[in-house]
C-alpha cells in the first residue's frame, strides 16, 4: 500500500515538475516575442524620427525640387500686343489749325463712306480766295508776256531782214565799183590822156607848118604873127591839158581807186557786224521775252497748283471711310510723351494732329519684342502661342512669326538701359475675325525656340554661377552642398543639365546664404548678370511689356538663374545701375 503511495507520489511529482518545465518555455517565448517587437518598434520610431528630422532640416532649408529626365520646350515667354497690320490712320492733314465740328463717337462701327470727323478751317478758306485773287493777276500777266514775246519775234525778224539787207547792198556796191565804176573812171582817164596828147600833137604840127611855111622867103610870110602866136598859145594849152590828164590819171591810179575801194570794202564789214548785232540783239531779246514769258507762266502755273491744292485741302476737311471697321480713338500718344488733345467736338487741333485710327479687322497680329541675346534663335515661321491677358484661363491660339525685324527697336533707345531689343511680328493660324480679337488687347506670347528630349532639367531658381562656375545646391542627409554642374540650354522656366546630377536629385530653390555642405569656392562672388547667357536663355519683357515668368510664379531675372538667397527676379539698384546677383549659368 505504501509502495503503491510513493510510486504514486513519485508518479505525481514527475507530472508537475513537466508541467512547471513546459509552462517555464512558454513565458520565455512570450518574453522573446515581445523584446522581438519592442526592439521593431523602437527602430521604425528611430527611423520614422530619422526620416522626419531630416524632412524637417530640409523644409529649414528652404524650398527643394527634383531632378527631373524628359522632353523639355526650350521657349521664351514676352509681352505683346495686338495690333492691325493694316490700318488708316485719321489726322488732321492740313498745314493749319482746324477746329472739330462733328466726329462719330469712340468704338463706332462704320460703313464704306459714312463721314467720320468733319472739320472746320476758316484760314483756308480765305486762302482759297486769295488764291483765286493771285491766279486771276497772273492770268493776266501771262497773257501778256506771251503777246510781248510774239511782238519781240516780229520785231527782232525785221531787224535781221534790214540788217541782211545793209549786207548785202555793201557787197552788191564793191562789186559794181570793182567791175564797172572803177573801169570806166580808168578808161576815161586813159582816154583823155590819148585826146589830150592827139590834139596836142595836131596844135604842134599846125604851129610846126606855119612856121616852115613864114620861113620860105618865097612866100613872104603868108601867116601873120598874131597867127603864130594864137597857135604857140594853143600849143601851151594842150599841153598843159596833158599834163592835167596825166596828173589825174596818176591821183585816180594812186588815191581815188584805193581810196573807194577800202570806203566799198568797210561798208562791207561794217554791214557784216551790224547783220551780226542785229542778230544777237534778237536773240538776246527774245530770250528776255521768253524767259519773262516762261516766269509769268510758272507763276501762273505756280498759282493755279496753289489753288488746286487748297481746293483739294478743302475736301479733306470731311473725312469718309474707306472701308468698314471700327473707331478707335488714337492720337499718337504714348507713355513716356503722353497727348494732350482730346477728341470731340470743338476741340482745336494742329497740324498732322493724328486723332483716331480705323484698323483692318482682318490683318490683326501680336506685336512683341524679344532680346538681342536670343534673336539670333527667332526667325519666319517658328511656332508661337498667344495668351490674352483679358482671358489668363482659355487655351492659347496658335500663329507663327511672320516678320523679324533686322535692327533694334529705336523708339526706345533712350531710354534703354544698354540692353536692345528686336520687334517681333506674330500671326495667327486661324483668320482674325474668326478669332474675335480686338486692337490694343495685351498678351504674352510663348516662342517656341526648340524641343528637346529625354534631358534632365531643373527649375531656372535652383542654378547660379560663381567664379565663373556653375553649381547647384543639392539636398542630401538633410544639408545642402555645392555641385558644380554643366548647363546646357534654357527656357524662362527651366535649364538643361548635361553633367553633375541624377534623376531624381533633390536640389534647393534658394540657395540660403552660407549653409553649404562642400568647400565653398573662394574670390569674387559672382559675375554680373549681363556678361553671359546660356544657348536658349530667356530675358524678361522690356519695359512697358509683360515680363518672363519662372517657376513658382516669381519673375526670373534677364538671363539666368538668381543669386543666392534672393528670389528669381530679384533686382536691387545702386547708382542708377540694375544689379543681378549671382550672374547666368554659363554653359560648359
Amino acid at each position: 500500500m505504501s509502495g503503491q503511495s510513493h510510486s504514486d507520489s513519485i508518479a505525481s511529482s514527475g507530472a508537475t515538475s513537466t508541467l512547471a518545465s513546459s509552462a517555464g518555455g512558454e513565458r520565455r517565448r512570450v518574453w522573446l516575442w515581445a523584446v522581438v517587437a519592442m526592439v521593431t518598434v523602437i527602430g521604425g520610431t528611430a527611423v520614422a524620427m530619422s526620416v522626419w528630422l531630416d524632412r524637417t532640416q530640409e523644409r529649414d532649408l528652404g524650398p527643394t525640387a527634383v531632378v527631373l529626365r524628359g522632353p523639355m520646350v526650350i521657349s521664351v515667354t514676352e509681352g505683346g500686343e495686338i495690333e492691325a497690320g493694316k490700318r488708316k490712320v485719321i489726322s488732321n492733314e492740313l498745314k493749319w489749325p482746324v477746329i472739330i465740328e462733328k466726329v462719330v463717337p469712340e468704338g463706332s462701327i462704320v460703313a464704306e463712306g459714312d463721314d467720320i470727323v468733319v472739320f472746320e478751317c476758316k484760314a483756308l478758306l480765305d486762302a482759297i480766295v486769295s488764291a483765286r485773287l493771285s491766279v486771276t493777276t497772273s492770268k493776266s500777266s501771262h497773257t501778256q508776256a506771251s503777246e510781248n514775246l510774239k511782238l519781240k519775234k516780229k520785231e527782232m525778224d525785221n531787224v535781221v531782214r534790214k540788217a541782211e539787207q545793209g549786207l548785202v547792198d555793201a557787197q552788191e556796191d564793191l562789186r559794181r565799183y570793182e567791175e564797172g565804176d572803177w573801169p570806166i573812171k580808168k578808161g576815161e582817164a586813159e582816154s583823155s590822156i590819148q585826146i589830150a596828147e592827139q590834139d596836142l600833137t595836131l596844135a604842134q604840127g599846125k604851129l610846126d607848118f606855119k612856121l616852115k611855111v613864114n620861113q620860105d622867103k618865097e612866100l613872104k610870110s603868108p601867116y601873120s604873127e598874131s597867127e603864130i602866136k594864137a597857135d604857140q598859145l594853143s600849143v601851151a594849152r594842150l599841153k598843159i591839158a596833158l599834163q592835167k590828164a596825166v596828173s589825174e590819171r596818176d591821183m585816180l591810179l594812186k588815191y581815188n581807186h584805193p581810196r573807194e575801194l577800202r570806203k566799198l570794202k568797210t561798208g562791207v564789214t561794217d554791214a557784216e557786224l551790224a547783220l551780226e548785232r542785229a542778230r544777237v540783239e534778237a536773240k538776246t531779246t527774245l530770250l528776255v521775252a521768253e524767259a519773262n514769258a516762261l516766269a509769268k507762266e510758272q507763276e501762273y502755273q505756280m498759282k493755279m497748283d496753289t489753288l488746286n491744292e487748297h481746293v483739294a485741302d478743302e475736301k479733306k476737311l470731311v473725312t469718309k471711310a474707306d472701308t468698314a471697321g471700327l473707331v478707335v480713338y488714337d492720337t499718337a500718344g504714348s507713355r513716356w510723351r503722353p497727348s494732350n488733345v482730346t477728341v470731340e467736338v470743338g476741340v482745336e487741333l494742329g497740324p498732322r494732329q493724328q486723332i483716331m485710327i480705323i484698323p483692318d479687322m482682318t490683318t490683326l497680329q501680336v506685336e512683341t519684342k524679344v532680346y538681342e541675346s536670343i534673336i539670333d534663335q527667332v526667325g519666319p515661321g517658328m511656332r508661337a502661342y498667344v495668351h490674352l491677358d483679358a482671358k489668363p484661363g482659355e487655351p492659347p491660339m496658335v500663329g507663327y512669326v511672320s516678320e523679324v525685324s533686322p535692327l533694334p527697336d529705336s523708339q526706345g533707345r533712350w531710354i534703354s538701359t544698354g540692353m536692345k531689343v528686336f520687334n517681333v511680328t506674330v500671326k495667327f493660324d486661324e483668320p482674325p475675325e474668326s478669332l474675335k480679337l480686338k486692337p490694343g488687347l495685351t498678351t504674352k506670347v510663348q516662342l517656341v525656340l526648340a524641343r528637346l528630349q529625354d534631358v534632365l532639367s531643373v527649375p531656372i531658381a535652383a542654378v547660379y554661377t560663381e567664379q565663373d562656375q556653375t553649381y547647384v545646391r543639392r539636398v542630401a542627409g538633410g544639408k545642402a552642398e555645392a555641385v558644380s554642374v554643366k548647363v546646357g540650354r534654357m527656357s524662362d522656366k527651366r535649364v538643361e543639365i548635361v553633367t553633375g546630377l541624377s534623376e531624381g536629385d533633390r536640389v534647393l530653390l534658394v540657395p540660403p546664404s552660407g549653409i553649404m555642405g562642400g568647400a565653398k569656392p573662394k574670390g569674387p562672388k559672382t559675375r554680373p548678370a549681363t556678361r553671359r547667357r546660356p544657348s536658349g536663355g530667356a530675358r524678361s519683357r522690356p519695359s512697358g511689356g509683360a515680363r518672363s515668368r519662372a517657376s513658382g510664379g516669381a519673375r526670373s531675372r534677364p538671363g539666368g538663374p538668381p543669386e543666392r538667397g534672393k528670389r528669381p527676379g530679384d533686382r536691387r539698384r545702386e547708382g542708377g545701375r540694375r544689379e543681378g546677383g549671382s550672374g547666368r549659368p554659363r554653359p560648359s
